[in-house]
C-alpha cells in the first residue's frame, strides 16, 4: 500500500508566505504538494506596517508567485476566512458567513488565483447553521482533528495516511521554519497529494 502524504497551512497571504522555507522542501522533495488556507485581507499584517494596506510591492509578486506555484502543480489554495479577525466565523449566521467567503472569492478570482472550495473558519469558530449554508454552497467545512499530524511534533511513521497541519508564520511551535525539522523527516517514498484530494 502507497503511504500518502497532504500537508496545509494556515494565515498565507501577501506579507505572510514564507516562499523562501517552501523553496526548500521543494529542493528536498520534488513531488511536494502543499494546501495553503490563505486569509486575502490579514489584517493583523496591516496592523504590524501602522494599519497601512498592503502595497503593490507585496502584493502583485505574491499573486506572481502563487499563480506560477500553482500551474506548476505543487500549491493548493483554499480559503481561511476574509480578515482573520479574533472569532470573525464565530457567531455568524448563515447570510454573512457566506458573504465574506463570497467577498474572499472575488478577491481571488479577479487577480485570477485558481482556488479549491474547501473553507477552514479562523480559530475554527463557525456556528453549525453557516458550516451548512456553506456545504450548500459546495464547499468542504474542515473541522479542528481532521488532521493527524500537527507539524511541531515528530513524523508519524506509523500512520499510512497523514495529514499535516501547521502555519506559515512561526507560532504555537507548527510554523513552517520553526518545523522544517520535523517537515524534513517526511519519508521520501510518500505519495504526495493536496488536502482536495483527500478530504
Amino acid at each position: 500500500m502507497k503511504h500518502t502524504i497532504a500537508l496545509e497551512f494556515d494565515d498565507f497571504n501577501p506579507l505572510n508566505h514564507r516562499f523562501d522555507v517552501l523553496e526548500k522542501l521543494k529542493l528536498r522533495y520534488p513531488n511536494l504538494k502543499v494546501t495553503m488556507f490563505t486569509v486575502c485581507w490579514d489584517l493583523r499584517y496591516q496592523l504590524e506596517k501602522g494599519g497601512l494596506p498592503i502595497s503593490k510591492e507585496d502584493f502583485i509578486p505574491w499573486v506572481n508567485a502563487v499563480k506560477h506555484a500553482v500551474k506548476d502543480g505543487w500549491l493548493e489554495i483554499a480559503i481561511h476566512g476574509l480578515t482573520h479577525v479574533p472569532h470573525e466565523f464565530a457567531g455568524l449566521e448563515p447570510k454573512l458567513a457566506i458573504g465574506k467567503v463570497k467577498f474572499a472569492e472575488q478577491f481571488l478570482e479577479q487577480t485570477k488565483i485558481p482556488y479549491v472550495k474547501i473553507f477552514k473558519p479562523p480559530y475554527w469558530e463557525i456556528k453549525d447553521s453557516a458550516k451548512k449554508a456553506l456545504k450548500k454552497e459546495g464547499y468542504k467545512v474542515v473541522e479542528d482533528g481532521y488532521y493527524n499530524w500537527n507539524i511541531k511534533d515528530s513524523f508519524p511513521v506509523e500512520l499510512d495516511n497523514v495529514i499535516g497541519h501547521g502555519h506559515v508564520q512561526d507560532t504555537m511551535g507548527n510554523g513552517i521554519e520553526e518545523a522544517l525539522i520535523n517537515l524534513m523527516q517526511i519519508p521520501e517514498d510518500y505519495e504526495w497529494k493536496f488536502i482536495s484530494e483527500v478530504i
